[in-house]
């Protein structure tokens, strides 16, 4: 931490920070231990090496079991809820690739700057999984119902000008690390109750979404995953291996 400011890395560079059950299991309490660490005023999410995070690990040896005692899908609800009611502001720095998983994280962060190179979007329709864990619950808040339909159905994996065109990010920058702590720097600076107790009220629109959308998302998500066509897909990647 430097000056009230906390990076999160999410930290598997050799896979691209795929996320696999350990850092599910993680990423459902580090958003509430940073909201209860005094010290910390801002918080700058970004990813190690060449991608901010490719999305769920569906690698073969994968499990999908957790470390908390919670089912993976109780996991997904928490993540973004602790997200949601975070009220420290959030800069993602996207330096890589932002899909799945990856991309909610980074378009549910108060602002996101994008390196030229990047790729986001969701696919997990394309997938034979229900998009429930975020983006058909929350990304019609950001960019309106029918451009959501649009990118979460289709699996659209959009370029870093086309994201902040749509509204997915904030701006594309050279530098995103660099661009993030630059903000997350003179957030820090203010006064932090008008700063968060603002950032709080902002995020009622998320959460009055998720509190409609989520629950019913992720349950058909859950479903989705014990059924034949996640099945087959995860047979065909197996296959190909």
């Amino acid at each position: 931490m430097d000056g009230g400011v906390a990076t999160l890395t999410l930290n598997r560079p050799e896979h691209g920070n795929a996320v696999d059950d350990a850092m599910h299991s993680e990423l459902t309490s580090v958003f509430a231990d940073v909201r209860r660490d005094d010290r910390i005023r801002t918080v700058v999410l970004t990813g190690a090496g060449e991608s901010f995070c490719v999305g769920g690990d569906s690698s073969p040896s994968r499990t999908f079991t957790t470390l908390t005692g919670l089912t993976p899908i109780q996991e997904a609800r928490l993540i973004v809820e602790t997200l949601l009611d975070l009220d420290k502001p959030v800069i993602a720095a996207v330096g890589g690739d932002a899909l799945g998983l990856g991309a909610i994280l980074a378009t549910l962060a108060d602002v996101a700057f994008l390196a030229p190179s990047v790729r986001l979007g969701d696919r997990h329709v394309l997938g034979g999984v229900t998009a429930g864990n975020g983006s058909a619950a929350l990304w019609p808040v950001l960019v309106g119902l029918s451009r959501a339909k649009y990118l979460v159905l289709n699996g659209e994996v959009l370029s870093a000008e086309q994201a902040v065109s749509v509204g997915l990010a904030h701006q594309v920058v050279d530098d995103p690390l660099a661009a993030a702590h630059a903000l997350a720097t003179r957030w820090a600076d203010l006064p932090p109750f008008a700063l968060q107790s603002t950032k709080s009220v902002l995020n009622v629109h998320l959460k009055q979404a998720a509190s409609h959308a989520l629950g019913y998302g992720l349950a058909l998500e859950e479903q989705a995953m014990a059924g034949p066509e996640f099945a087959a897909v995860l047979a065909a990647r197996r296959a190909k291996r």
